[in-house]
């Protein structure tokens, strides 16, 4: 018999599997009556099913869900959890809620989940990890479907806009396309999967919420946030603003290096609206949201200023009672203007260097739902970018240094048969990518244009054993083309300023990720998951560092390279006030490059050996909630370069979350008290391009509702 995802665990016993599939998917298509656009379950419904779910601590996975529960992100529109061949992280209000943000950045609200590792450099600077053995950029990032950039718009977005996260594992490079960035690492393909920041639905009674707060460096912190409708119009709006005295995150004497106070800004401002027309499954909803990030690294002519600007316009409309339709536009603009010294021969100003990208994407798709419950997903999308780079000089003269645009236009199909115990998953995908390199490096390149064709594939099967156990397996294809900025850079070779050094020499690279694994729920309070994976990349890009002062990088292709690793995940309920977890990756990468001895046999860039991760909620008292959780990174290095390759790593780190309600009326009815200690050992390891962590903080948070 096909085993429940979940028992319910208010004592009534286990439920007839097959009857409570049927009554479950009635319950939860009447909650999804109200269905975005963007595919959102209702948040407050989801909500009170995964209250009865003891094993929800900081990382919730799929494997635990209700039967009830829904992923959006396989199949581009509501799947039972049951009919998902990949395996999947679901982190909801509760999990969000559970892990401190020290650096502001969304990347950290999956730090202590296994597979990955979240390396967010500093507050100004983006998270420069890794994902299933492979770089930080061989998992996509999503913003309700559509793609956004996770070097950068992770650091971003508020996440306030979000109801919750959905960490997809193993390759979903057919449904969703790569992200065609030019700046930072380059195109984000999701070759070792892929994460889906789904938005909250506009919608429900009147409410307002008020946020302040005060915290280490001189942190000061506040926002509101306030949703409502008109008439069948439904809104949410959010706003915060933060400064602060930024911490000492450099080496002395290091490109980083402060003789002076540092600083930064940051304001955020986002908009969420939803129309239905006539009824819940036919709607249009809009989301937009503008960031202004200002900063003073430390030194007289080393300021900051980035705006960052994104948009998702979405339409739904179920037109037949086995077909859905969904069309999708995003827009991704980003302009980021820094100022450079010499530093340390000189603390003069020397240029001004201003990097613009705008990246627009669309997504057409359709699903039909067949042979019971079957379902078939096809359709086409669309993506353009611009990008460009400026240099002016003290006197104001500017100069362009790199100009070009990219484009992708794909077809794509899946099916995914649904056979009793049985899952059967196929889809295949055309790519049609160009390339056009105006200026590279301030020079007209040799080779002004490029294109290529790809075809891609994907594959995938679950069966459900019974007695709680389900097993898995996926398989699937990717490509990525070199980035202007890749190809191009941003400072001459042996020039004495930070940037990036160009290779035009660079070649697309293409790859293969896999992974088998079983979710096993042993008991009503323990459960285990297991997943072995395996990514390999034939012509690998991969960035290395090639100077640390100037803080200096470069990307070469280092050959085949290859990632092995092992997942084990471990969730108990101690009690109705006590949950723990825990979860364990061993990976093991190789760089094969035989016409290279500096690069053959190296292990890829910033993946650590080892990552271990802990962490236990409970309940203080009758209304203090503590949420406590520790981390081990073992050995990683910045370069596949076996000569220059610095090492880093080999260090533990605990924080911990105290939150506790108010009981008071009037204007604080409904207020909450947050304080985070984060990096509580005090230990201020040694990260790559000469970072450092500041070591431990503090911040104190209220809450109120209205």
């Amino acid at each position: 018999m096909r085993r429940p995802r979940h028992a319910s665990h208010t004592g009534d016993g286990p439920r007839s599997p097959r009857r409570g599939r049927r009554t479950a998917l009635t319950g939860t298509l009447l909650v999804l009556g109200g269905l975005g656009a963007a595919g959102n379950a209702d948040a407050e419904p989801l909500e009170t099913e995964a209250a009865d779910v003891p094993f929800s601590v900081f990382v919730e996975s799929t494997s635990l869900q209700q039967l009830a529960e829904m992923i959006v992100t396989d199949a581009k529109r509501e799947q039972m959890s049951s009919r998902v061949t990949q395996h999947y992280l679901v982190l909801k209000q509760e999990a969000l809620q559970a892990v401190a943000l020290e650096n502001g950045n969304l990347s950290e609200l999956m730090r202590y989940t296994s597979g990955q590792f979240v390396n967010v450099l500093s507050r100004e600077y983006p998270n420069w990890g890794s994902h299933g053995g492979l770089g930080a950029r061989y998992n996509s990032y999503l913003l309700d479907g559509v793609p956004i950039d996770s070097m950068v718009l992770a650091a971003v977005l508020s996440p306030d806009a979000f109801e919750r996260i959905e960490v997809q594992k193993g390759p979903a490079s057919v449904l969703y396309s790569s992200y065609l960035s030019q700046d930072f690492l380059g195109s984000q393909t999701p070759l070792a999967g892929t994460t889906n920041l789904v938005l909250k639905r506009p919608g429900g009674p009147p409410s307002a919420r008020f946020t302040l707060g005060a915290g280490s460096y001189g942190t000061l912190r506040a926002g509101a946030f306030g949703q409502g409708r008109i008439g069948s119009l439904e809104g949410m709006i959010g706003v915060d603003q933060e400064r602060s005295d930024a911490p000492r995150t450099g080496d002395p004497g290091s490109w980083l290096d402060t003789v002076g106070s540092a600083g930064y800004r940051k304001g955020r401002l986002f908009l969420n609206l939803r129309q239905a027309f006539g009824r819940a499954d036919h709607a249009v909803s809009l989301f937009w949201q503008h960031s202004d990030d200002d900063g003073n690294q430390g030194r007289p002519f080393r300021d900051l200023q980035h705006r960052y600007d994104m948009l998702n316009l979405s339409y739904r409309n179920t037109f037949a009672p086995d077909w859905d339709l969904q069309f999708k536009l995003g827009r991704r603009d980003a302009v980021r203007t820094f100022q450079n010294d010499a530093y340390p021969d000189s603390l003069a100003l020397v240029n001004v260097e201003r990097t613009r990208q705008r990246v627009d994407l669309a997504d057409l798709s359709f699903s039909h739902r067949h042979l019971g419950e079957s379902l078939l997903t096809l359709g086409l999308d669309r993506q353009q970018v611009a990008y460009d780079t400026r240099l002016s000089s003290p006197a104001g003269f500017s100069s362009p240094q790199n100009e070009a645009e990219s484009a992708e236009t794909a077809l794509f199909v899946q099916e995914k048969l649904q056979l009793e115990h049985w899952t059967l998953r196929a889809g295949v995908r055309h790519n049609r990518i160009s390339s056009q390199h105006h200026l590279l490096g301030g020079q007209k390149p040799q080779y002004e244009q490029a294109r290529w064709q790809r075809n891609l594939w994907s594959l995938g099967l679950r069966h459900d054993a019974g007695q709680g156990l389900g097993v898995y397996a996926n398989a699937g294809s990717s490509f990525s083309t070199p980035t202007a900025k890749q190809v191009g850079g941003t400072v001459a070779a042996g020039a004495a300023l930070s940037g990036q050094i160009g290779n035009p020499a660079l070649k697309p690279e293409s790859g293969i990720g896999s992974d088998v694994g079983l979710d096993w729920a042993i008991s009503r309070d323990l459960t285990l998951d297991v997943r072995l994976f395996l990514n390999r990349v034939r012509n690998m890009i991969v960035t290395n560092v090639v100077s640390t002062l100037p803080s200096q990088v470069g990307s070469v292709n280092a050959g085949q390279a290859s990632a092995r690793g092992l997942e084990l995940d471990l969730r108990q309920r101690i009690s109705a006030a006590t949950q723990l977890f825990s979860n364990m990756t061993l990976i093991r990468t190789r760089v094969s490059q035989p016409d290279d001895p500096d690069q053959d046999g190296a292990q890829i860039p910033f993946v650590p050996r080892l990552i271990v991760n802990a962490g236990v909620r409970t309940l203080l008292g009758e209304r203090l909630q503590l949420s406590m959780h520790a981390q081990w990174i073992d050995r990683y290095h910045d370069s596949s370069s076996l000569g220059t390759r610095q090492t880093y790593g080999r260090f533990a780190t605990i924080g911990a979350r105290l939150q506790m309600p108010l009981a008071t009326e009037g204007s604080l009815d409904g207020a909450r008290l947050t304080l985070d200690l984060n990096n509580l050992t005090d230990r201020r390891y040694a990260m790559p391009f000469s970072f450092r962590n500041p070591g431990f903080s503090a911040f104190l948070g209220l809450e109120s509702r209205l």
